[in-house]
């Protein structure tokens, strides 16, 4: 069922539904177009489900219908169609044009490409974060930034149709109820440093792992390959907060803020990864080819017009929606994979980012999770060919990437999707907080221009952390 709110601020919403168990945002901060048109949040699901290894884990929260499925022991010979077995049925009342009004909230993590025998990934596990992260949520509050509308949704399932829609008004007005609840107090923000990374031994590391990624492309052995390296800060204050200035500084249409039990994610991706329409259409946008904004308009312009005509991004570029083409080529319909936007070039409040639209339309038999294990890891986060770029990182980077170039978003229990890549994102945990960034290596990639690169995705977010420093300040561990 849907009732009309009037709640129309999703910021100040969610912090009222803050109060709850595991609150999360999926906050188009970046307004205006087709991809800046939804925010959805919510909080207190009915169910969690967690891949660790090759076990999935279902956790119930509360009890929502009858004949809610139990986690397979051991699902290693059919991940996917266990998950499908977990997720809620689609409701008998879908009439609706908003894109997502209950189902799966959450992320996954670049490591679940091991269960869809991609690679063996041993990289140093030191979070031990679930590989698959997801909330099952029976309400949504929505809201339309086009038409100014916001909207609360709930699910309810169950042989009686009658038994189906109260328990959907039940789950509709428990969500209600939060909202117009006591918000919770924010904590002082403390101490986190936000100078930006050291000129040490990280940078030497950086110089050997191009070098050893240009004479595998020289053997022909790969074309690109995504290199990411992870900062750590220590930070002891309101993640919350971290949103917020992030938000200010780096408005995305893909931002996303859960507060999970394992972690706590502060995302401003401006990449979809993936997008599915209930009538089976399949969006991917790749971005790759980034250069930071002008000073001023003469400036800027340049830039954008460098970027534009820069030869090695657009050889970066190409190969990567060709990689994207041939992902969703395995299980779109014949004929139907089209690249409407090729090499675009979209301003961001600190980068320019060159951006495409790959498209294809599913089979009636297919859904959003075949469309997921027959494209992840997103393409721009790997290289290509996928997975002889994705051994060769697994050789180079020391830790493993966890939430980071993985995927975050929906599965709406209708049979849609949207889902962002993980970048430009702040992964809190125990006093601590990752900062990832990266960039295609190719033939003609030069080691100090890649890592110059790597800092200017990296300042929006370190930038945020200085917003909401204090006076006290703490000694940073090296970066990893």
């Amino acid at each position: 069922m849907l009732l009309p709110s009037t709640v129309m601020d999703p910021i100040s919403a969610f912090e009222s539904l803050r109060a709850g168990n595991c609150p999360w945002l999926l906050d188009s901060a970046l307004r205006g177009g087709p991809r800046g048109r939804f925010s959805f949040a919510g909080v207190d699901p009915y169910a969690h489900i967690r891949l660790r290894g090759k076990h999935l884990e279902l956790e119930r929260l509360r009890e929502v219908h009858a004949g809610l499925p139990e986690a397979p022991s051991a699902p290693a010979a059919g991940l996917i169609e266990s998950l499908r077995a977990l997720l809620p049925p689609p409701p008998q009342d879908n009439e609706t044009e908003i894109p997502f009004i209950g189902g799966a909230v959450g992320y996954v993590g670049y490591e679940f490409a091991e269960q869809l025998d991609v690679h063996r990934l041993r990289g140093r596990d030191d979070w031990g974060l679930p590989d698959l992260n997801l909330l099952l949520v029976d309400a949504v509050l929505a809201f339309d930034h086009e038409s100014g509308k916001s909207w609360i949704s709930g699910l309810g399932w169950g042989t009686d149709p009658q038994l189906a829609r109260r328990r959907a008004e039940e789950a509709a007005r428990a969500l209600e109820a939060r909202l117009h609840a006591s918000r919770v107090p924010r904590p002082k923000a403390s101490a986190a440093s936000s100078r930006l990374p050291e000129e040490d031994a990280s940078v030497a590391a950086h110089h050997k792992a191009i070098d050893a990624i240009l004479q595998e492309i020289a053997a022909g052995d790969v074309y690109q390959a995504c290199l990411t390296h992870r900062w750590t800060r220590n930070f002891d204050g309101d993640p919350w907060q971290l949103h917020l200035a992030l938000r200010r500084l780096n408005p995305a249409p893909f931002a996303a803020y859960l507060e999970l039990p394992e972690v706590v994610v502060a995302s401003s991706s401006p990449e979809r990864f993936l997008a599915l329409s209930r009538e089976g259409w399949a969006e991917s946008r790749p971005i790759k080819g980034t250069m930071p904004r002008g000073l001023h308009p003469a400036e800027d312009e340049a830039r954008r017009r460098e970027l534009e005509r820069s030869v090695k991004d657009r050889a970066e570029h190409l190969m990567i929606v060709d990689l994207v083409r041939n992902d969703l080529g395995r299980v779109c319909e014949t004929g139907s994979i089209d690249v409407p936007e090729l090499m675009h070039i979209e301003p961001y409040a600190q980068v320019f980012q060159m951006v495409s639209s790959v498209v294809g339309h599913l089979p009636e038999e297919r859904d959003a999770l075949d469309l997921i294990a027959a494209s992840f890891p997103p393409g721009s986060m790997t290289g290509a060919p996928k997975i002889a770029a994705m051994r060769l990182l697994d050789s180079l980077e020391p830790v493993r990437r966890g939430v980071y170039s993985g995927a975050l978003g929906y599965l709406d229990a209708r049979g849609g999707a949207d889902l962002s890549v993980v970048i430009r994102a702040l992964l809190v945990r125990e006093g601590r907080v990752h900062l990832h960034a990266g960039g295609g290596i190719v033939a003609d990639s030069l080691a100090d221009p890649e890592l110059r690169e790597a800092y200017d995705k990296l300042r929006p977010l370190l930038q945020a952390l200085a917003e909401i420093r204090s006076a006290t300040h703490y000694a940073d561990p090296p970066p990893s």
